[in-house]
Parts: C-alpha cells; structure tokens; sequence
C-alpha cells in the first residue's frame, strides 16, 4: 500500500441538506441573495458564466481543493458527485492550465451534475456549451491540465474569497455566484422571499409612474449632505 501524502484526503460522504430546500432556491437570483447575507457569501466577480446565455445552477457543493493546473481530484469528484450537486473546484488557478474541460463537462451533464465553478482556468468552451452545461471559472486557456495531484475532496475550501463547506447551498447565474451555508440556508430563503417582494412591490410603483421611490432630499440630508435649493 502506498505511503498516504499530506494534504491528500478524498472523503466520499457529505451531509445534503434536503432536496426541498434545494429546491425552494431554484429560481432566485444571486443578487436577491447576495443582498440578504448583507453582501458576504459573494464569489469575486472574476468568476464568470463561460459562454452566455447559460443555464444558472443551483445545488449543494461538492467540494475540491486542486492544486494549481491539476484536475486529478476534480475527475474523483464527478465520480462521486449526485445528480443535483454543484462542484466548486478551489486553489487550481494557474496561468497556464486548465482544471475542466469539455470531456469532463459531458460526463458531468450526463450524471446530472448541476454545475461547476472554479476559481481556475478551463476550456473547451464550444463542448461545454453543446451540452449545455453550466460552468463558472475565472478565465480561459486552451492549455491541458495536468492529473498528479495532490488535493483534497470535501473539506472546507476558499473559492472566490468564501469558504465553501460540502453541503453549502450554490447558486449562479449570469450576475456571479453566490454560497449559501448550509445551516443558514431556511433563514436566508426566508429573507430572500420577502426581498423578492419588496422589489415586486417597487416594480409595481414603477409601473405607476412612480419613478422616485423614496424622498432623496431626506435620504441625503440623513447621510449628512448639505442639500441647497
């Protein structure tokens, strides 16, 4: 048996959180989200859709932690990811390789796999598409990665500026991506609903022809501007 390296762990089981709570979260948007966890739990905005119009995502996170240009641990994931899951691939940015790439794309699509967001390159953008698969990264490269490892599958990872726990609820669309923790995630839809109303409400107000939705003077007043008639 070989001799176990350091920092390479594949844990096979993770705790989901249930499929209706999942479910509950497909169809709101990113910004609504965002908005409610007061701006955090918010990707960097380098982390893009790569090819547009793209199907959002939305499930839990199976995590990878990659090293830089390696995709060895991200193949593991795609094997042991549920259909539902979103894989979030953390530390593989290299300027010169790929951590996905279309191949990975079409088995992961076939499985029913949500999704993938990385804070590394990937390719393959024509292939992806053609299955219609929603992946976020943060740039392009036609360069191969390698598959040497080491890495780590579900554990706690950093992706974008969020620490992302296995389970943690994933949801993307074409303003960005967005994490949801998984023992937060009954509180945070709840606020999410009623966020979706309020703006509803505006929208409505708008439509009336009420083009300003609060009085500006005060507001400024309120934030110590001098306002002068």
């Amino acid at each position: 048996m070989a001799t176990v390296k350091p920092g390479f762990t594949i844990v096979k089981s993770i705790q989901r959180p249930d499929s209706g709570l999942v479910a509950a979260f497909q169809g709101l948007v990113a910004a609504n989200i965002s908005d409610v966890q007061g701006r955090q739990g918010t990707m960097d905005a380098r982390i893009k859709p790569i090819y547009l119009p793209m199907p959002s995502l939305c499930g839990p996170a199976v995590t990878v932690k990659a090293r830089p240009g390696d995709n060895l641990v991200a193949f593991k994931a795609i094997e042991l990811a549920q259909a539902g899951d979103v894989i979030v691939i953390a530390g593989g940015y290299d300027p010169n390789y790929t951590v996905w790439g279309g191949i990975m794309s079409s088995m992961a699509r076939a499985k029913g796999i949500a999704g993938v967001v990385t804070d590394g390159l990937v390719r393959d953008v024509a292939q992806t598409r053609e299955v219609g698969f929603p992946v976020f990264a943060i740039g392009l490269t036609p360069t191969g990665p390698t598959k040497d490892g080491v890495g780590q599958l579900n554990t706690p990872v950093a992706c974008g500026g969020v620490v992302v726990f296995p389970g943690d609820i994933i949801v993307g669309d074409e303003d960005g991506v967005v994490v949801v923790r998984r023992d937060e995630a009954p509180a945070v839809l709840e606020r999410t609903h009623a966020r979706v109303a309020l703006e509803q409400g505006w929208l409505a107000r708008i439509a009336r022809g009420e083009l300003f939705l609060m009085d500006s003077d005060d507001e400024l007043r309120a934030r110590g501007a001098e306002v002068i008639d």
